[in-house]
Order: C-alpha cells, then sequence, then structure tokens
C-alpha cells in the first residue's frame, strides 16, 4: 500500500501545471470548490425550478427511432 508521504513526493515531482491539474481534481472529488492556477472557480449551485415551463417533452420521447436514423440514411 502507498503511503501517504509516497504520494507527496510524488506530486512534488509533477511540473506545476499538473500540480494545479492535481490538486484540482482532489478538491473536486472532497467536494471543495477547485482552486485553478490561482482562481476560484464560482460554486456549481444548482436551484431545482428555475427555469419551470420553459420546455417541455416531446409526447413521442420514448417512441422508437426509426431505421432511418440507425442507418445514416436521411429521410
Amino acid at each position: 500500500m502507498t503511503t501517504l508521504s509516497e504520494i507527496e513526493a510524488a506530486a512534488d515531482t509533477l511540473p506545476p501545471e499538473q500540480q494545479a491539474q492535481l490538486l484540482a481534481f482532489l478538491q473536486t472529488r472532497l467536494g471543495r470548490n477547485p482552486t485553478i492556477v490561482g482562481e476560484t472557480c464560482p460554486p456549481a449551485t444548482r436551484r431545482a425550478g428555475l427555469h419551470a415551463g420553459v420546455w417541455e417533452v416531446a409526447p413521442d420521447f420514448d417512441a422508437a427511432l426509426p431505421d432511418d436514423f440507425w442507418l445514416g440514411q436521411e429521410t
């Protein structure tokens, strides 16, 4: 099993750009706002119902697609 000090040593050998990418990845995995090259990404806040009624699902959404779709032929 790899120890934390071995992981830190390996990360220290990476170029600065890759270190920043690794840090952003780890912050995202931990549910924190990633810092990328000195900038803080805005939080990904989503609110249900923000655009309610703007679009609707087509009545035939679950219908089978025609063979022309799968065969790449135009109708």
